[in-house]
């Protein structure tokens, strides 16, 4: 009786309205990604004729093509950089080359820092720890408007404005949300650890880098990979604060914006807006490696941090 019941309240009538709204929502989301993957092998003039199906040699159309890849690295070689750098072009592989020691180093750099300064607000119960917290808080809570300028005109006094390492510098911030959730992490770590390595002999030093940090070693992870995300798909800052050194990011969206045609396999062949599969190949070329690192990384990244028992 008991487990008809719990038959029943497991396939209410809500419960299989809901099913099916969820259903429809994946079967729609797969759709789109679909059809965002067959545009990329398909030509800009094909899509004119076919703009939903796969590609085809039907009717005069190209079939299959890998044109809307070489179109990108060409694009990459013209004119398209802003006025506000000397620089006229970037190689497709400097822009690689830049959106990895910004996404990587950034992400690295920002982690490390709100670790090292939630650790050390968190381990030692002194007064400037508080204030340290009471920064963070009051920082988030009240908006900063306008701090763009006065960045720039500082990273242009220490001559760090427009430079790959200057942009990494700029994110050894301890400010924000996953400061608190470091803060938290560590809080809620036994302070038995440390007292044990007290009266072993161990240092300050040699407890937070040998007993505190691995500890924490999944949230450290799980937040460089979510900053990692924030970074690789970021084009504004890379825009205001290193033109001369664009990411993929920025990029693509001037592969977005433009509106002129250049060769590609001896023929003109246009790039902008009106061209959904330029649109598509760029969007899938900045999204696959992210995809990429959560399908190889997202058992580590989403697990549970534990901490084992303390043994008397």
């Amino acid at each position: 009786m008991a487990k008809a019941k719990m038959k029943h309240d497991k396939f209410s009538p809500l419960t299989v309205f809901m099913l099916i709204i969820l259903c429809v929502y994946v079967a729609v989301l797969c759709f789109m990604l679909l059809w965002a993957v067959m545009q990329i092998f398909k030509h800009p003039l094909d899509y004119m004729k076919n703009p939903i199906w796969l590609p085809s040699t039907k009717n005069g159309q190209r079939g299959w093509t890998l044109a809307n890849f070489s179109a990108l690295i060409s694009y990459s070689h013209t004119n398209w950089m802003s006025s506000s750098t000397t620089k006229t072009y970037a190689g497709f592989a400097e822009i690689i080359l830049n959106t990895l020691i910004y996404s990587v180093g950034g992400s690295l750099v920002n982690a490390s820092v709100m670790c090292l300064m939630a650790y050390l607000a968190a381990r030692y119960k002194y007064f400037y720890s508080k204030i340290i917290y009471m920064i963070v808080i009051v920082v988030m809570v009240i908006p900063v408007v306008g701090s763009q300028a006065s960045e720039i005109a500082v990273l242009k006094t220490l001559n760090l404005y427009d430079t790959r390492f200057g942009f990494v510098i700029l994110k050894a911030g301890f400010v924000g949300m996953y400061f608190l959730v470091f803060y938290e992490t560590f809080r809620n770590i036994p302070e038995t650890y440390s007292e044990a390595a007290m009266m072993d002999g161990a240092s300050d030093a040699r407890i937070m880098l040998g007993i505190y940090f691995p500890l924490v070693v999944n949230v450290f992870l799980t937040i460089t990979l979510i900053t990692f995300i924030q970074f690789w798909n970021d084009y504004q800052m890379a825009m205001m604060y290193m033109p001369s050194y664009p990411t993929l990011a920025y990029f693509l969206f001037a592969v977005q914006r433009a509106s002129h045609k250049i060769n590609v396999i001896g023929e003109k062949y246009k790039i902008g807006l009106d061209r959904p599969p330029i649109k598509m190949t760029a969007t899938v070329v900045l999204m696959t490696p992210i995809l990429i690192i959560f399908i190889a990384l997202h058992e580590r990244l989403m697990g549970n941090l534990s901490i084992g028992g303390i043994k008397g």
